[in-house]
């Protein structure tokens, strides 16, 4: 019998097969709150790729804890751990998910194609890109790569309510239109590739992702921007010496390596799981922003 411990750590990894044994939570009126469990929706976007003969595979699903008073992201039930055993699966209630999906039907040895599902109290989110498999980073390109049913992107209009529907609509038009998703993904890899940076703009960038993660977080209601930033103060901490050290050894890199070393922090197993998706576009529009100050 597989148990889990969250609070011996927080995030654990699941398969698919465990993760549907967990408790399903219904609303009280009957059916799945949101209106689809996580293993069935990990499933359809499956099916969607599946039956375009283009080879998805479930990589990794990470189930998370978080302080949420109301809905926190993991609750044991007791009547099921007596039922079931101390800390089996099925006494557990996820409501905190993030699975990685491998497109593999064109991976290389260093990228494959990955669609990331992310399914948590506020809602769902897609987004589709390359992942780079040394560094295990997710990269998102653009808004045209990300979808959710709440407002959490920055192009989004808050009074828009987008629909389970639209969501899993978003997922088959990725997979009916591959390969022309895929060429312009192509495209702005060769972009940010073919641009270099030296050692000014990297230090443009830092103040730059400082900026945003100020006007962000700020209580002055004449510097407040709700726009997500790209990164928090301590992943622009981290991240920030990792740039600096690569030019200590070299005087300019690519604005891909750039991109890649600072989404090192952006994973399930070390941030907030909501906050995945939107950061990981932030940063690449950020990226984009200061190339075309270049």
């Amino acid at each position: 019998m597989r148990q889990l411990n969250f609070a011996e750590k927080s995030v654990q990894v699941l398969t698919l097969e465990e993760l549907e044994k967990s408790y399903h939570e219904n609303l009280t009126t009957g059916g799945p709150v949101g209106g689809i469990y996580h293993f069935a929706l990990i499933q359809q976007v499956l099916e969607a790729f599946e039956k375009r003969g283009l080879k998805p595979v479930v990589q990794e699903i990470f189930a998370a804890s978080n302080r949420d008073s109301k809905r926190p992201g993991v609750t044991i039930l007791p009547q099921l751990e007596e039922k079931f055993g101390e800390r089996a699966i099925e006494a557990h209630l996820l409501r905190r998910v993030y699975a990685n999906i491998e497109i593999r039907c064109d991976e290389t040895d260093d990228v494959v194609t990955c669609l990331a599902v992310a399914y948590h109290q506020k809602g769902i989110q897609l987004g589709i890109g390359p992942m780079v498999k040394v560094c295990h980073n997710q990269t998102i390109l653009g808004a045209q790569d990300v979808v959710s049913n709440y407002s959490c992107f920055s192009w989004q209009n808050r009074k828009e309510r987008p629909t389970l529907a639209d969501v899993l609509a978003r997922a088959e038009q990725w997979a009916e239109e591959y390969e022309p998703y895929q060429k312009l993904r192509q495209e702005r890899i060769s972009q940010m590739k073919s641009v270099e940076m030296d050692r000014q703009g990297m230090l443009m960038l830092i103040g730059k992702l400082v900026e945003k993660r100020i006007l962000h977080d700020t209580q002055n209601e004449l510097l407040h921007v709700a726009t997500t930033y790209p990164l928090n103060s301590g992943q622009i901490n981290e991240t920030a010496e990792q740039l600096m050290a690569m030019f200590a050894q070299s005087e300019k890199i690519s604005y891909w390596e750039a991109y890649q070393q600072l989404n090192t922090v952006l994973k399930p197993d070390r941030m907030d799981i909501p906050q995945v998706l939107p950061q990981s576009l932030a940063l690449f529009e950020t990226l984009e922003e200061m190339k075309k100050l270049k």
